[in-house]
């Protein structure tokens, strides 16, 4: 159902696979914001919430554009 209504707004669904990760580029990107969040976080959920903002931010445009190339690929 939701295929239909993507696809009569003119737009284009790509489904991969469940639970795949090498084909959905957004499993590179959140690896990356855990791993940064990992290495910053110092164990109290205030600071918490503040190091996955960060590590949100943290992932560039470019590093991204490299997940979708890998995904891809």
């Amino acid at each position: 159902m939701p295929e239909i209504v993507i696809l009569q707004a003119r737009h284009e669904a790509i489904f991969y696979p469940k639970f795949h990760c090498q084909l959905n580029c957004i499993e590179y990107y959140w690896a990356a914001v855990k791993r940064y969040t990992r290495e910053r976080c110092k164990y109290s959920f205030s600071e918490l919430e503040k190091t996955v903002l960060e590590a949100i931010n943290s992932v560039s445009i470019k590093t991204i554009r490299r997940f979708a190339d890998r995904s891809k690929r």
